[in-house]
């Protein structure tokens, strides 16, 4: 939708460029600094990709903003923090691999450089993320499902499943807030491979705002009595490679403008 309202308003635009884009992901979660599984679980992170579209416009002299739109993959790996009580096979331990459609939208503003004589540009810029949460996967593993007999039980993410009595292989979400919103602070370098041509490495920060759910947790039965803390957030870092098109915009105004009968001279 926001790329057919860019596409409309090129009257306003002085630069246009479109393009395919892809990068891997580190990301990890958080919880709130009041929470109180902050000190139960530690968290580490994994590492995911994402690919979709890029466009980029200029709205002034040196101010370009950027949106995507990407297929992502986000995750984490949460383990239980051991007691003294505890032995290893006691503890919880879930990985996470949850996919997204998201539309990141940067606000940047743009410099020159050089190295060895060859000039470059780069951008510093801050902006929302719009993220859906569309599923998800991973692999739960503690005394439960040991019990069972199962060993580490795959899953996958089910939103509308009714958790009584439940069903194997699935981790079901009941009130999942499954749009939700961060935000993104970037720096980009581009490059001119071609004339009208630019190979764009972005380095993006990803700070989430919304929690993956704030009224329920993910639940197992009848598999496991393990609750999945759902209190989290979504952080992490992103090098994206993109290559752009230059639509060229300001010469076609200038062609339409020429040719217009009102205004040519004979």
């Amino acid at each position: 939708m926001i790329v057919i309202l860019i596409l409309r308003s090129t009257q306003g635009i002085a630069q246009l460029l479109v393009g395919p884009t892809a990068g891997i992901n580190y990301n990890w979660m958080s919880f709130s600094k009041t929470a109180d599984q902050k000190d139960m679980y530690s968290i580490a992170p994994v590492i995911g990709y994402h690919a979709g579209a890029h466009v980029s416009f200029r709205v002034q002299k040196r101010f370009f903003l950027h949106t995507s739109l990407i297929y992502s993959t986000k995750g984490m790996v949460m383990k239980a923090k051991l007691n003294e009580y505890d032995t290893e096979d006691d503890v919880d331990k879930i990985s996470m691999r949850l996919n997204y459609l998201e539309m990141p939208i940067v606000y940047t503003v743009y410099f020159k450089g050089s190295i060895s004589g060859k000039s470059f540009k780069y951008s510093i810029g801050v902006g929302p993320n719009i993220s859906y949460w569309l599923g998800g996967k991973g692999v739960l593993e503690n005394q439960d499902v040991l019990e069972f007999g199962y060993g580490p039980m795959d899953y996958k993410v089910d939103f509308n499943t009714d958790p009584f009595p439940g069903e194997d292989g699935k981790m079901i979400v009941q009130r999942a807030n499954r749009l939700q919103l961060g935000l993104n602070v970037a720096t980009s370098f581009m490059f001119e491979p071609a004339p009208q041509r630019e190979l764009v490495v972005t380095i993006r920060y990803e700070l989430g705002h919304s929690y993956q759910s704030r009224e329920s947790k993910g639940l197992f039965r009848p598999t496991s009595y393990y609750e999945q803390p759902l209190n989290l957030r979504n952080q992490g870092i992103r090098i994206s490679l993109a290559y752009m098109i230059d639509l060229q915009i300001e010469k076609r105004k200038k062609g339409k403008s020429t040719n217009d009968p009102k205004k040519r001279r004979y």
